[in-house]
């Protein structure tokens, strides 16, 4: 089982075979064959590169002529094969995409049927003339279908406009390089001049505009399309440049089978059939990724990288302007050394380049009214809900100085936001809570987490509008989020909320009406004496304590008496212990005190005498006179003996005061035959039985002295279990 685990893992730390192998697949494969086909073209095919001999070499002749339309054909299955695994609009325009591809196909074989086996070839325009310069219309709609940009009324007229622009400046540079000499030639006498010329132009104007459109795409759509769009973008670039440069006269001229040129079709369509399967970007495993970390070096490469990319988007956006210019010069250049009025294509292409600059910045100057309108509401909005929050909103740098602060801090802390601003925030921070505070907002700023929540303490302003006392520190709790160059902080004045939770708190472990520690108090500061009794030599004593004749205090003067005398006995508790002594009410007329004493137990003795003096003073309540007692047992802890087992044995030392008379103290030691033997204490479920086995039969022989004896300090040892 091991073993197979092992081998699981480590098939799981491998690079994926699939989804990330194949674009490098489709990329080798690509630049393969356009190496191998632009050699090829680089010797002719071994045919003659004069123009007018034909190459004997039949194999040639195919490679040479059918080279790209193999490659469109190409183009047009993997597109429809992508169609066929994509859904809704990627599955629309890869398919356009498809059809372009057979298109231009079909023509580059029609072209190349001509060149081989027609003698001689037919006259231009031919029927392939007409079909290559049907690919665009359909490239065009499957980019539009494609894009993922804005899908408002003004940012198409912006795309329109950008394409607009973007075609205009290629047509004004093609015409330059190449097709006014195209136009030139194709030009003739008769009717037939106008159709020759259009003919001439059709196909590198398509393209032109087909690389124009899908520029404007990428420049405003951003990266959308990945890397997938880049390549259909850079396929077509190829085709067109390929296409200019056909339309040269002196390079048709000198045309021959298999010139170097025809590399560039074979290139571009090439990449179109690459390009369906480069929609997912290469990805590192996660489990790599969560083993390993990038090195301290590559970091500063990363981020050139990016700074690199953020000039880049920045020059895109410059690409509209930069084609206003290349359309200007265009027209100044025609107008310096052409006679535009027999070809008016280039000032004709040039003026609509700029007028459509003038519109594209005209909408572009309405666009950003409309957006300043929303950020100024949107500013608003926000500065509305800021300054009407109750909670106290900050802005700090990642050394604690404090920027904006909300007009809520004047409300709860009591301080103007303009005496807060350019200060530092650990001023105001509790000392103890200092270090906390900047611990946390380091850690913050060195994390990536969204958000921390921090309590602390805050100093309150001398005078605080919303009242409470003033100066006082006011607990806060604040949220830490993220900012440019800083963080914000967000603070909530919780001072009443941890009021509450302490007074439960109080509530839960002290008696309602003495203000005494209750039951659970007492037992928690007894299993606490008994775990530290190790570390310290003096001995810790449990007094039980239960007041004499308080029934008839309730039935003489009623329960506002009774609750008025215990309130007093309790405060006469309190006074009569000492500082690191527990007094306790666990209900009724019963309480509870635990001691530490001295070796001798001197102390728990002394104690017990304080408190049944104190409790058989008079009470005057209500106008009448009351006197009561007290029975207190005391049970000193001894090795092996548990927090419950000492609490019963002081229970049981108490009822035996009350059995021998009331108002007494009873000092608990059972009889211990060896000295390692733990206190004899029964186990029967009665405290009439307990009592049976506690209180010896002969009233003389159990441990009881009367309170006076006690307090005396006179009390005289008289049996086996008197201490």
């Amino acid at each position: 089982m091991a073993a197979i685990q092992n081998r699981r893992a480590g098939r799981a730390h491998r690079w994926p075979k699939g989804r990330n192998a194949l674009p490098s697949a489709v990329l080798t494969a690509v630049a393969v064959l356009a190496c191998g086909y632009t050699a090829g073209c680089g010797v002719h095919w071994g045919s003659p590169p004069s123009p007018g001999e034909r190459s004997t070499h039949t194999c040639a002749d195919l490679t040479a002529q059918f080279g790209p339309s193999a490659a469109a054909a190409l183009a047009a299955v993997s597109c429809a094969g992508r169609a066929v695994t994509a859904r809704g609009r990627k599955r629309a325009s890869w398919s356009l995409f498809a059809a372009s591809a057979l298109v231009s196909g079909l023509g580059s074989g029609v072209c190349g049927w001509y060149e081989v086996a027609s003698r001689p070839p037919p006259s231009s325009p031919s029927p392939a003339d007409w079909l290559l310069p049907c690919f665009a219309p359909f490239a065009i709609t499957g980019a539009l279908v494609h894009q993922r940009g804005s899908q408002r009324r003004i940012g198409r007229l912006k795309l329109l406009l950008d394409g607009v622009m973007l075609v205009a400046a290629l047509f004004v540079g093609g015409w330059t390089v190449a097709l006014a000499q195209d136009a030139g030639s194709g030009s003739g006498s008769g009717s037939g001049s106008d159709l020759a010329v259009a003919n001439c132009l059709a196909y590198p104007v398509s393209a032109l505009l087909l690389v124009g459109l899908m520029l404007a795409l990428r420049v405003q759509g951003g990266r959308g399309g990945g890397p997938s769009m880049a390549t259909m973008v850079a396929g077509y670039a190829v085709i067109a440049v390929s296409d200019a440069i056909w339309t040269v006269p002196p390079v048709r001229a000198g045309q021959g089978t298999g010139r170097l040129s025809d590399s560039g079709w074979f290139l571009g369509h090439l990449l179109l059939a690459a390009a369906p399967w480069l929609n997912r970007r290469l990805r590192v495993p996660e489990r790599i990724l969560a083993g390993q970390r990038v090195r301290a070096a590559l970091v500063p490469r990363v981020r050139r990288v990016r700074r690199v990319l953020r000039v880049l988007g920045s020059l895109g956006l410059l690409a509209p302007y930069l084609a206003g210019l290349i359309c200007l010069a265009g027209i100044m250049a025609d107008a310096l050394i052409a006679d535009h009025r027999e070809r008016p294509a280039l000032p004709a292409a040039g003026v609509t380049g700029l007028a459509a600059l003038v519109a594209r910045q005209a909408v572009t100057l309405r666009d950003d009214r409309r957006l300043t309108r929303e950020l100024t509401a949107r500013e608003d909005h926000f500065r509305s809900l800021v300054q009407g929050s109750g909670d106290v909103i900050m802005t700090l740098d990642p050394g604690g100085r404090v920027g904006y602060v909300s007009p809520a801090s004047l409300h709860m802390f009591g301080y103007e936001p303009e005496a807060l601003a350019d200060t530092s925030l650990y001023r105001l921070v509790h000392p103890d809570d200092e270090q906390a505070v900047a611990r946390a907002v380091r850690g913050f700023l060195a994390g990536s987490a969204v958000s921390a929540a921090v309590e602390w303490r805050i100093r309150a302003a001398a005078s605080r509008p919303a009242g409470g006392p003033a100066g006082s520190w006011r607990h806060a709790e604040c949220t830490l989020t993220r900012h440019r160059g800083g963080l914000v902080l967000t603070c909530r004045d919780v001072s009443d909320r941890v009021a509450l939770q302490r007074q439960l708190a109080y509530n839960a472990y002290h008696d309602a009406l003495t203000g005494l520690p209750n039951r659970a108090l007492f037992a928690d500061r007894l299993e606490q004496a008994l775990a530290q009794k190790s570390a310290s030599a003096r001995p810790i004593a449990v007094l039980f304590l239960d007041l004499d004749r308080f029934k008839q205090v309730n039935d003489v003067g009623g329960h506002a008496a009774g609750d008025a005398l215990l309130t007093e006995a309790a405060a006469r508790l309190r006074g009569s212990v000492r500082a690191g002594d527990t007094v306790a009410r666990f209900g009724g007329d019963e309480f509870a005190a635990l001691v530490k004493c001295d070796p001798d137990g001197r102390a728990a003795r002394d104690v017990a005498g304080r408190l049944c003096e104190a409790l058989t003073q008079p009470y005057a309540l209500f106008g009448a006179r009351f006197v009561i007692g007290a029975s207190i047992g005391v049970a000193f802890w001894r090795p092996g003996v548990t927090a419950a087992e000492l609490m019963r044995e002081a229970d049981l030392a108490m009822y035996q005061a009350k059995a021998a008379g009331k108002g007494r103290v009873v000092i608990c030691r059972p009889e211990a035959p060896k000295p390692e033997a733990p206190c004899a204490v029964p186990a029967g479920p009665g405290i009439a039985a307990l009592r049976r086995s506690a209180v010896p039969a002969d009233a003389e022989s159990a441990d009881a002295v009367p309170a006076d004896a006690v307090l005396d300090g006179r009390a005289r040892a008289r049996g086996a279990n008197i201490l």
